[in-house]
């Protein structure tokens, strides 16, 4: 469905005020069929007519003016509805330009008009470090946040909704005006997280079509005026090692471009390895100095698809890598990674697999275990092996203790805060934790410089036989790709393997071992009970002797005696 009208009509408009202690979000609603009539966006409706597309200008910028020209390529957004009491509104509080109408108030009676050929920049924003910052992959699950999860600086919520396209952004079905809105009210920046898919061969693609980053950067901050986004989170994973400085100029691109909005931005980055596609990618120190913020991912020290057991985030190798990162990251940007999450790990003869297991979900193994558990004090962690018939079910634990103790690295080291992931995997004792724990007071830095945008070169489309090479050479990185994955498997198979048997023969060995000081042990026993009894029988036949010794002598003194009595007798 298109509509083109651009009729003007006066309506009552509900208007709605939520105001939290650090920020005020006005929502002004609209009945979605009074904006429909009035905007002057192209726009689309869903089979159902339960969702909208609109069509939002690429942007200009004249200093701090925006220019939107309607002729100017369109790209699509969700539009931000919400339904109350049965009615189904839009509101166009955050930017009503971009959505096409204009509007004026006057005792509650709210005029649309059209849009305006311009607007102004939103006005430029510090952030008070540390950040208290929570990851939600599933917004539409569990109970939003009803508080801080800590005063010491600012709080942001990163809900997973947008994905690269090969074709421009994708935006989640997910989006929600009510979600941003109720966290804004509560005093939480929203910073959306955007992700590469973690897919090597479509980021190789995406990296070297500079046309797409355009669309890519527009998008982003038509969403960010649109739904009162302040702030994106980069989530860019598993991406060939060839394409290194193309993500570094991907990212500095994206980045500068919000910038010139007021927009903010941020990046996830792994430990350090010796990981191609995981880790030796990021150019780190050169990421740093596009965004605002960098998350250290400070966990899976031990990988989910590891064949060998471990901890999730043990305190020396998270002190470890964070101090390494801040040879890079200027400490005021680095933000720590802790993980609401640990791993049960099902070892059998030495081959471990692995499964989540979140923190609010081990309350059964601190009850009924709670004797059997060790304090590790080096990895800062409690342990757990219990028996099982094919081997032992292990976990190094995350709970409030080891958290808090990374937390407090925050403090240590002045930090830029810390990045929980993930919302949904702690319970109320943890936030309370949290919520007590003091990270330090940063100083606020200065609002983002703006850096004049790169130009992007616009590239012709590919020919024929150009598309058909890079179909070859994609389908030759991929079988690279996939015979390297075998290998790595097989290597780690063999190791495993190879583990298992050591461990076969250690164990054969040891019983061995256990058998011939058995058998020792034994004999021993055996000889020190003959020699005792040999010993009670010399003892015996000694008692004997001396007995039929001593009645031998008392019968001789006796018969003498009789001798000498007849004697006197016969006298």
């Amino acid at each position: 469905m298109i509509c083109k009208s651009t009729i003007l009509k006066s309506l009552t408009a509900l208007v709605m005020t939520a105001l939290s202690s650090t920020a005020a979000q006005a929502e002004v609603l609209v009945p979605i069929d009074q904006f429909l009539a009035n905007t002057t966006r192209h726009y689309e409706a869903n089979q159902y007519k339960t969702s909208y597309t609109v069509y939002v200008p690429q942007t200009e910028l004249q200093g701090n003016t925006i220019i939107l020209n309607p002729a100017a390529v369109g790209e699509p957004v969700k539009l931000p509805t919400t339904s109350k009491n049965g009615m189904t509104y839009v509101d166009i509080e955050s930017d009503p330009a971009m959505l096409g109408v204009s509007y004026t108030k006057n005792n509650g009676q709210l005029t649309l008009g059209p849009a305006p050929q311009a607007s102004t920049v939103k006005a430029p924003y510090t952030m008070q470090t540390p950040l208290s910052w929570a990851f939600d992959p599933w917004p539409t699950q569990g109970t939003p946040y009803q508080a801080k999860l800590n005063v010491s600086g600012d709080n942001i919520i990163s809900p997973s909704w947008f994905k690269l396209h090969s074709l421009g952004l994708e935006a989640s079905p997910n989006v929600s005006i009510d979600y941003v809105n109720d966290y804004k009210s509560k005093g939480y920046h929203v910073w959306p997280l955007i992700t590469n898919r973690f897919d090597p061969g479509f980021t190789s693609g995406i990296l070297a079509d500079q046309s797409v980053w355009k669309k890519y950067a527009h998008n982003l901050v038509q969403y960010a005026y649109i739904y009162g986004f302040d702030g994106y989170n980069f989530d860019f994973e598993n991406i060939d090692y060839a394409d290194r400085d193309r993500l570094t100029a991907f990212v500095e691109y994206l980045s500068n471009h919000l910038h010139q909005y007021n927009i903010k931005t941020s990046i996830d980055v792994t430990g350090y390895s010796d990981s191609p596609e995981w880790s030796l990618v990021y150019n780190r120190s050169a990421l740093a100095n596009s965004v605002d913020y960098v998350v250290l991912m400070a966990y899976d020290e031990t990988w989910a698809k590891s064949t060998t057991a471990g901890p999730v985030a043990s305190y020396p190798w998270v002190r470890n890598h964070t101090e390494r990162m801040l040879s890079e990251v200027p400490s005021y940007k680095l933000v720590l990674g802790v993980p609401f999450y640990m791993r049960l790990w099902h070892d059998t003869n030495g081959y471990a697999k692995g499964e989540t297991l979140a923190m609010k979900n081990t309350g059964t193994y601190f009850a009924n275990y709670k004797d059997k558990m060790t304090w590790d004090d080096r990895l800062k962690l409690y342990y757990l092996s219990i028996p099982t018939g094919s081997g032992s079910d292990r976990i190094w634990f995350e709970d409030n203790t080891s958290l808090g103790l990374k937390l407090d690295l925050v403090k240590e080291l002045k930090l830029g805060g810390f990045a929980a992931w993930r919302k949904g995997f702690e319970d109320e004792s943890t936030i309370a934790m949290i919520q007590g724990k003091d990270l330090g007071r940063g100083i606020p830095k200065s609002a983002t410089e703006v850096i004049p945008e790169p130009v992007v070169k616009e590239t012709k489309p590919l020919t024929k036989l150009e598309q058909y090479k890079l179909r070859l050479e994609e389908k030759e990185k991929a079988k690279a790709a996939k015979a390297e994955a075998k290998r790595k498997a097989k290597e780690e198979k063999e190791a495993a393997k190879r583990k298992a048997k050591e461990e076969a023969e250690q164990a054969k060995a040891e019983k061995k071992r256990q058998a011939e000081e058995a058998k020792a042990e034994k004999k021993r026993l055996e000889e020190a009970a003959k020699a005792q009894k040999e010993r009670d029988a010399q003892e015996a036949k000694d008692k004997i002797a001396s007995y039929k010794s001593h009645s031998s002598v008392q019968n001789t003194t006796t018969k003498n005696e009789l001798t000498k009595s007849v004697q006197v007798v016969k006298r």
